[in-house]
């Protein structure tokens, strides 16, 4: 693994982790300010987009780690020359879904962002700003992939924290 894509790697897992205890704060302070009767309302609205953009980010951990559920029984029945055209299905597949979602991710960015939350002067299209950048990053992994499977480099295995079905 190269210097930049293991500095890549880290910088996602500190991401990840930064948004998860933004999270974890959000819907701390929430709880807190509800029991001493003094309810804060940008505290569940903040939680909802921060798991939105938890959740994005995890996609792009996952996928670099090769780590999202997969039903790989079939796929074990296989050839191997068989299995590597069809782990180059599956990642063109995903390249698809996400070249979608960058079609119609910049478009929902845009009609929402001069909508505010309902609790904060802020944006509502800052919960469409992950989707089109996150989807450029999985497709870019997807095709590395197809690039690894057909140099005769293992795809078969997840890394560690992920497990074939």
């Amino acid at each position: 693994m190269s210097g930049i894509s293991r500095f890549l790697d880290h910088a996602l897992r500190v991401l990840a982790l930064l948004l998860t205890l933004a999270l974890l704060a959000s819907v701390v302070i929430g709880v807190a300010m509800r029991a001493i009767n003094h309810p804060v309302a940008w505290s569940d609205e903040a939680a909802q987009y921060l798991l939105v953009w938890t959740g994005f980010t995890g996609w792009m951990i996952a996928a670099r780690r090769n780590s999202h559920i997969r039903i790989t029984m079939l796929q074990g029945f296989l050839p191997h020359a068989l299995r590597r055209v069809g782990e180059t299905i599956v990642q063109l597949a995903l390249v698809g879904f996400c070249l979608a979602l960058i079609w119609w991710g910049w478009p929902l960015i845009g009609r929402n962002w001069d909508i505010d939350w309902v609790s904060l002067p802020l944006s509502a299209g800052l919960l469409y700003l992950p989707v089109p950048f996150v989807a450029l990053v999985v497709s870019a992994q997807a095709l590395l992939a197809i690039g690894q499977v057909w140099r005769g480099e293992t795809f078969d295995e997840p890394e560690a924290g992920g497990q074939p079905l």
